[in-house]
């Protein structure tokens, strides 16, 4: 069976008329008619409805589209990864997102990948220099020309802190009880998330008691963990020992925004793909 037969299936089933999707495809109506009437002699059965108004799926469409689209996804993948030809991708993946990247490593299937540990800044240089292909991180104030950003995931922020913590017990913690407390923040992608986390803060017209700093985030939760305060940076799908809990924060504060970058230019449908699927999931 001819996949083309297929895709125009489903662009049909799409547009609702031969004449819609036969415009959308830039192909004439009757050719259109015609491929549609071969696809239904090869499968036997009618595939569409037809009526003044338009077209519409019988049962038996709706049957042979459902299982037809899983095999024109699985071609597609096929394809990519035989033009993926040994070449490996490369997706850098910034501090703290290690539950993230792994949504998107389980929907791949083919690709050879290398990830890279990288900076979210360091991830946009090498993606505008064709070093990297893709990139996991948080959300940039601005981009160049040809990187491509997809909004991933928004985490809302929780403050982490030790349950012996004198505000641990509460429902909910307040910007002003946190100013006065240390605010342990891990140095990797510090200003990006920086700014999205003292943004709460200064609107307020608070101002938090910065503590020490942690080379990593698994560094942030050890050192809250031997009580050396708190930090806002570690997202709630971070495992984190059970002496460690997570608080909301009552006031509104900007979440924490996890992107996909890509260097447009670059040849890793399957991996946008991925990091989409994990966009629509949530």
């Amino acid at each position: 069976m001819d996949l083309r037969y297929v895709r125009y299936a489903m662009a049909i089933a799409r547009a609702g008329s031969l004449r819609r999707a036969a415009a959308a495809l830039h192909i004439a109506q009757p050719t259109l008619s015609e491929q549609l009437r071969a696809l239904e002699k090869e499968v036997g059965v009618e595939l569409f409805s037809r009526s003044s108004s338009g077209v519409q799926l019988t049962e038996a469409g709706e049957a042979f589209l459902a299982q037809a689209t899983v095999a024109v996804d699985a071609f597609e993948r096929a394809v990519a990864a035989a033009r993926s030809g040994g070449r490996d991708a490369r997706l850098g993946v910034a501090d703290g997102l290690a539950d993230v990247v792994a949504r998107v490593l389980s929907q791949l299937h083919g690709l050879r990948l290398r990830v890279a540990p990288m900076s979210t800044a360091e991830q946009i240089v090498s993606i505008v220099d064709g070093t990297l292909q893709a990139g996991l991180g948080y959300a940039p104030g601005s981009l160049p020309r040809g990187v491509a950003r997809m909004l991933v995931h928004r985490f809302p922020v929780r403050a982490l802190m030790h349950r012996d913590h004198p505000l641990a017990g509460a429902d909910a913690v307040s910007l002003a009880d946190l100013a006065a407390e240390p605010l342990v923040m891990p140095e990797s992608d510090a200003v990006a998330g920086a700014r999205r986390f003292l943004e709460g803060f200064v609107r307020h017209r608070l101002h938090p008691r910065l503590g020490p700093s942690a080379a990593t985030h698994d560094l942030a939760i050890t050192m809250i963990k031997r009580g050396a305060g708190y930090t806002l940076c570690v997202h709630e799908g971070t495992p984190v020992p059970d002496a460690l809990t997570f608080l909301p924060v009552k006031e509104d504060v900007p979440p924490l925004e996890v992107v996909f970058l890509w260097n447009r230019q670059a040849d890793v449908p399957e991996l946008v793909s991925a990091a989409r699927h994990v966009a629509r999931t949530g």
